[in-house]
Formats: structure tokens, sequence, C-alpha cells
């Protein structure tokens, strides 16, 4: 249904139906399709409470089988002055990002792990003797992982592309460690199981112009959590319970490859 709603074929048809019927019946058009997506989100809800209550109740068996607390760093990436994608509705990607990396947080310490955030509120981090206030927050991320050698480093993030028909999750992994790949796997293969089946995105190897990924030395994924220029992935991105999903698929994820990796 999420995949059918997002389509532009399905999209374009809608118009072409909604040209030829009266305003009254347009208006109960995206009155039911409203409600329809509002159904899914509840459903997606209460997926969500059961599940959480689960992670919260397996704590005390996953603390006693990882004793030495692996580490994981949140990074939620942009912050303060970098506002970082918009959307054409003006949500704004570092409050998307902060949102769902405190979500996440909340999740894997209930999970038994100890979580470091680069940032908890907006602001942007800082570096003492970088050229610029974006290069020096970028700085600060790395010396952060740099400071935490055995920590996973997972930053998340929003998408934007210039056609409006791209969406979904897309992950990229640091050329710099070999677990990066195998993180990155896992995490996507947890979106296709839990949350985007039709997802065929492939993993992608970090670039220079990731300057994070780049640098870091210690397994490090990027989660682009959905794409802002697309306005039906915006909507959804918009509304808390679909944020808690993607939390949730990213927190289970890890801790499926954590457990087989331990």
């Amino acid at each position: 249904m999420l995949r059918r709603l997002l389509s532009p074929q399905y999209n374009r048809k809608r118009r072409v139906i909604l040209m030829s019927v009266s305003p009254t019946r347009q208006a109960v058009w995206y009155a039911v399709k409203y409600f329809v997506f509002i159904i899914i989100l509840m459903a997606v809800a209460a997926v969500l409470s059961a599940v959480f209550q689960f992670v919260k109740v397996s704590t005390e068996s996953r603390a006693a089988y990882n004793p030495g607390r692996q580490k994981i760093i949140v990074d939620a990436g942009h912050g303060g002055g970098d506002g970082g994608a918009v959307s054409d509705s003006g949500l704004l990607e570092k409050n998307l990002n902060l949102e769902l990396s405190l979500t996440l947080r909340d999740m894997l310490c209930a999970a038994g792990y100890d979580v470091i955030m680069t940032r908890s509120d907006d602001s942007m981090l800082t570096w003492e003797g970088a050229p610029s206030a974006k290069s020096g927050d970028l700085r600060a991320r790395t010396e952060i992982a740099s400071a935490n050698p055995d920590a996973l480093f997972v930053s998340i993030h929003m998408n934007k592309f210039p056609s409006a028909s791209v969406h979904g999750v897309q992950l990229y992994y640091s050329p710099n460690h070999p677990a990066s790949k195998s993180i990155a796997s896992a995490i996507r293969d947890g979106v296709r199981a839990q949350l985007q089946p039709w997802n065929e995105r492939p993993l992608k190897e970090a670039g220079s112009n990731i300057y994070v990924l780049d640098r870091i030395r210690s397994p490090a994924v990027l989660v682009e959590c959905g794409f802002l220029s697309n306005a039906g992935e915006a909507a959804m991105l918009s509304h808390a319970e679909y944020r808690q999903a993607l939390a949730l698929v990213i927190c289970s994820s890890l801790l499926d490859y954590l457990d087989k990796a331990g």
C-alpha cells in the first residue's frame, strides 16, 4: 500500500481521474486517501509498541550477553546553522535527523548498549582552527569516532534529488573498515524485511564527498532515511510514528548484526 501511494504512475493516474470529477468528489478522494494513510500509521504504531516492549524486556539478557557494553555512536547529521536538505513543505533535515537519532538512542540504551551522541540538540559541533564552521563540525564528528575506536558509527541523514519520483532508504558504508559494509548490509536487509520490501537500492561505498565516512577508521555507516524531494515520503517522515518505525528497523538490524558478530 505504501509503495502504491508513493508510485508516480499511481499519482499520474489519480490526477487524470480527479480532472474528470467534481470538487466535492475530489475532497472525498483526498479524505479517503488521508484516512488510509492514518490507518497505516496506526498499524505501524501498534507494531512499534509491541516490539519496543520486547526490546525493553530483553535489556538484561542482552547486557549479560554483551558484558563489554558495545559502544554505538549515533550521529545526527547537520544542526544549528546547517539545516541540511529542505522539503517543499518546509521540513528541515537537521530536525528530522535529530528526532530520529534520539529515538534510536533510547532504543539502543534500552537494549543494553552504550550510546554516544555527536549532538543531542540543535547545534553545530566546533573544532578549533577549522577554516569554516562546516569543516569544524565535520572534523569534530570524526574526532568523536577517533576517540572511541571500538564503537560503531551510525550517521542519520535525509536525502534529496532533482527527480521527485525517487524515494526509499539508501545505505552508505566507509571503505576504511571491513565491518562497515556488513553493518550497512544488515540495515538494508532489515529495511527490506520490515519496512520497504520493494527497495532495491544497492549499498554504496562512501567516497571523499562524504567527509566523515571517508576519514573514520572504525566501522561506520550512513543511513539516508528517505527523500525529502519526494512529497509522499516527506509526508511520512513528518509523522513521529514513521520515524519511530525507521529507528526500530535500524536498531533491530544493529542488534542482529552484533548478535551474529559477537
